[in-house]
C-alpha cells in the first residue's frame, strides 16, 4: 500500500498501530471482565506481533518477499549471547531478591516441594514463556520497531522503544484490575524506568545479533 515509507514513518504507524490494539483489548477484557487466564495474556501479548503482521502485510506490503520477513530477527538465533541473555537477567532477578530479604519488608522460605522442583518449574517456564508470550511481545517490539528507529542513532532508538512498550503496558495497568500497582505516582515513574532500563538490555542483544530470540529469553 505505502512502499515508499521511510523507517521512522513506519516506526510510527507501528507504535500507533499497537497502542490502539492495546487499548481495544484492554477495554475488552474490562468490559467482559475476562479473568487473567492463558486466553486473556495470549490475546494481550499477541497485540504487537498482530501490528508488525499489518505493517508487514498491509500498510507497507514488504511481507509479500523473503527478505521483508527479515527485519523481525526471527531467522537468527543468537545463540552466541543465550548465556548473556539468560545470565544477566538471572543475576539482576537475583541480586533483587538478595536486596529485599535482607530488609524487614520479606523473608527466605524454602518453596513447598523443595529447591530442586522449583528450579525446574522455574526452568520450564522461562522455555514456555520465551516460546510464547514474550516472543510474541518481542517480534513486535524489538523484532519490528527498533530497526525501524535505529536511524534516529542507538541510544535514542533504545529508548523510544523502550518508551513504546512501556505505554504498550499503561492500557492494561489503568483501564483493567489485572495489574493492581497502588500509588499511581509512585509505581507508573518506576515502571517506565525499569521497562526502559530493561528495554536497552533487549535491545543492544537485538541489534549485536541481528536477531529478536536473545530479546525473547531475556523478557
Amino acid at each position: 500500500m505505502f512502499t515508499k515509507l521511510s523507517d521512522t514513518s513506519q516506526a510510527t504507524i507501528f507504535s500507533a498501530l499497537v497502542l490502539v490494539m492495546a487499548t481495544g483489548v484492554a477495554l475488552a477484557i474490562r468490559i467482559l471482565e475476562m479473568a487473567p487466564t492463558t486466553g486473556m495474556w495470549v490475546l494481550w501479548s499477541s497485540t504487537p506481533t498482530a501490528a508488525a503482521l499489518l505493517m508487514l502485510l498491509v500498510v507497507t506490503r514488504e511481507g509479500y518477499s523473503g527478505e521483508g520477513w527479515k527485519v523481525l530477527g526471527l531467522h537468527r538465533l543468537g545463540l552466541s549471547v543465550w548465556w548473556i541473555a539468560f545470565g544477566l537477567t538471572l543475576l539482576i532477578t537475583v541480586a533483587a531478591s538478595a536486596v529485599v530479604w535482607a530488609t524487614p519488608l520479606a523473608s527466605f522460605i524454602v518453596p513447598e516441594g523443595g529447591l530442586i522442583d522449583s528450579l525446574l518449574s522455574f526452568l520450564i517456564q522461562v522455555v514456555l514463556f520465551t516460546l510464547t508470550f514474550a516472543l510474541a511481545e518481542e517480534i513486535g517490539i524489538r523484532g519490528y520497531l527498533l530497526p525501524k528507529l535505529v536511524s534516529l542513532g542507538r541510544t535514542r532508538a533504545l529508548a523510544l522503544s523502550g518508551l513504546v512498550f512501556a505505554t504498550w503496558h499503561m492500557p492494561l495497568i489503568l483501564l483493567t484490575p489485572v495489574f493492581p500497582v497502588g500509588n499511581k505516582l509512585i509505581s507508573l515513574p518506576l515502571f517506565y524506568a525499569t521497562v526502559v532500563a530493561a528495554s536497552f538490555v533487549y535491545g543492544y542483544l537485538r541489534l549485536y545479533t541481528g536477531s529478536v530470540w536473545p530479546a525473547s529469553l531475556a523478557h
